[in-house]
C-alpha cells in the first residue's frame, strides 16, 4: 500500500515537472517571437519614417538677393508678420509664404534690419529698384534671420545711387538725402548663401 502511495506520488510529480516543463518551453519558445514581432512591428514603424526621410521628396524655395557690408547676399523668406506682405512676397516669388503675426511680439534686440527701396536707382528686387540691403549675415554678433522691414525712400533733391551697407543708407539720411521709415513688418527670411559661408 506504500509503495503504491509512493508510485502515485511520483506518478503527480513526474506529470507536474513535464507539465512545468512544457510551459517552460512554451514560454521561452513564444517569447522570442513576440519579442521579435515587436521588433519588426517597430522597425517597421522606423523603416517608414527613414523611408521618408530619405526619399527624393523636394521643395523649391526661391532665393533673393540682397546685400550685407557691399557683399552679395541669398536669402529665403518662409513668413512674415503682415498679411499684404505675405501675399506681395508670394506673389512675387511664386512661393507660399506664411502670414504668421507672431512674429510681431520678436523683441527688438532679437530683430535684424532689412532695408527695402521705393525708389531710386532700377534694379532686380521685385519692386524694380535696387536690392534691398541688410546688417549682418550668420556669424555676426547682430544677425538674426527675422528682419523688421525699413523702407528707404530717396528724397526729390537728392542724386539716387546703389548702396550697399546699412552704413552707406545712414550716412545718405544723415545728410539728408533719403528716408527711412520703420514699419513693425517682421520677415523670417534667414541668409543661406554669403561670403565665406552658407
Amino acid at each position: 500500500m506504500h509503495n503504491k502511495s509512493n508510485k502515485i506520488g511520483l506518478t503527480n510529480l513526474t506529470v507536474i515537472v513535464v507539465v512545468l516543463i512544457l510551459i517552460y518551453s512554451t514560454v521561452v519558445i513564444f517569447l522570442p517571437v513576440v519579442s521579435e514581432q515587436q521588433q519588426e512591428q517597430e522597425q517597421d514603424k522606423l523603416g517608414s519614417i527613414l523611408k521618408l526621410a530619405k526619399s527624393n521628396a523636394s521643395i523649391d524655395i526661391p532665393i533673393s538677393k540682397g546685400y550685407v557690408d557691399g557683399n552679395i547676399v541669398y536669402f529665403i523668406a518662409t513668413d512674415v508678420s503682415d498679411k499684404h506682405a505675405a501675399s506681395s512676397i508670394t506673389n512675387d516669388t511664386g512661393f507660399p509664404v506664411n502670414y504668421a503675426l507672431l512674429l510681431n511680439n520678436t523683441p527688438e534686440s532679437m530683430r535684424g534690419q532689412g532695408y527695402v527701396f521705393l525708389n531710386g536707382v532700377q534694379g532686380e528686387s521685385p519692386r524694380g529698384f535696387q536690392l534691398p540691403v541688410a546688417n549682418a549675415v550668420p556669424g555676426d554678433e547682430d544677425y538674426s534671420p527675422l528682419w523688421q522691414t525699413n523702407f528707404v525712400k530717396w528724397n526729390d533733391n537728392a542724386t539716387a545711387r546703389e548702396l550697399k551697407s546699412v552704413e552707406e543708407i545712414i550716412i545718405a539720411q544723415k545728410n539728408g538725402e533719403l528716408t527711412i521709415t520703420e514699419t513693425n513688418i517682421i520677415v523670417n527670411s534667414p541668409a543661406v548663401k554669403w561670403q565665406d559661408g552658407s
